[in-house]
């Protein structure tokens, strides 16, 4: 009887988390280091439990977007305390606030080889230029299929205090979206590769007062999957808690042509950060990149 082999590629589980001007937990503060060092041990144990509530066995490879990290030791440090020795660093943005480096950087941690990774600031918009930018980075899944990961951390509505404040604050979020569509768009009728966009996007999908963001329908209308779309309203909440925004859904994780293998997860923080972490097992069977339909070519709102 002839041998037949059966290879089982290892999922991947894809993650965001916004730590609250990590790891201090304030505004442009910094806390004294017996204490940020407590609140990276912990948020290490916190975010080690999430990966294990939906990969008990511990052999999914790993791809986590971070936003509000204060910079790339601190970054190190976190993935020091997850506990996954194969978890690396891909890449940390350099956003600068006047002379000085800002405090919410964004960042790629991954267990798989990446082929390229870098950070950009969103184009020039005028006044509707979006606030820092994104990381990028091209990571090799299990199946030798090539990802475009995205990690970014949208405009927010804080101090909002005017309809004219509000829409321009929409339009920055819609042209951040409307960028990374443009760079991503098909060529030839093929998407060049499968595409995964994370992170807090300081918008609710499901609340009425977010109903004019355009961000949205511009993911849905490019292809991209909302994975929290599945779950039921007290599930999906990623911002739980403190503030005009509690009970609200800010993170998210947009996919296209990576098919899930099992509904996402919010895991609840333990009040470390006022986000909770959100995660999504994906096949890493091969897929294809042609799109659904013929997208014409988005331009900026």
């Amino acid at each position: 009887m002839g041998c037949i082999t059966s290879i089982i590629l290892a999922a991947v589980t894809m993650a965001t988390w916004n730590g609250e001007w990590f790891p201090s937990g304030r505004a442009e503060h910094r806390a004294d280091p017996k204490t940020e060092a407590k609140t990276i041990k912990r948020a290490g144990q916190m975010l080690r439990g999430a990966f294990a509530a939906v990969d008990p066995s511990g052999t999914n490879d790993i791809v986590l977007c971070l936003n509000e990290m204060r910079d790339k030791e601190t970054v190190l440090a976190l993935a020091d305390a997850i506990g996954r020795k194969d978890l690396k660093l891909a890449i940390i943005s350099g956003y600068r606030r006047r002379d000085r480096f800002d405090m919410q950087q964004d960042a790629i941690l991954t267990t798989l080889p990446f082929a390229t990774a870098s950070w950009s600031r969103w184009r020039n918009a005028k006044d509707a230029t979006p606030p820092r930018g994104y990381v990028f980075s091209e990571i090799v899944f299990p199946n030798a299929v090539t990802t475009r990961v995205y990690a970014v951390h949208l405009k927010s509505n804080y101090g909002q205090t005017s309809e004219q404040i509000a829409e321009s604050n929409r339009s920055k979020r819609a042209n951040a979206i409307a960028q990374l569509i443009d760079q991503e768009r098909a060529k030839r009728g093929r998407f060049a590769a499968p595409v995964a966009i994370l992170g807090d996007m300081n918008a609710d999908a499901w609340k009425k007062e977010f109903a004019k963001d355009r961000m949205f329908r511009l993911l849905s209308d490019a292809g991209f999957e909302n994975v929290l779309s599945g779950l039921d309203e007290d599930d999906r909440i990623t911002h739980p808690g403190r503030g005009k925004w509690q009970g609200s859904v800010l993170d998210y994780i947009f996919l296209r042509d990576l098919p899930r293998s099992a509904p996402p997860t919010v895991f609840f923080a333990g009040g470390i950060s006022d986000h909770n972490p959100v995660l999504a097992v994906v096949d890493p069977a091969p897929a294809k990149h042609s799109p659904k339909t013929s997208q014409p070519k988005q331009k900026q709102q």
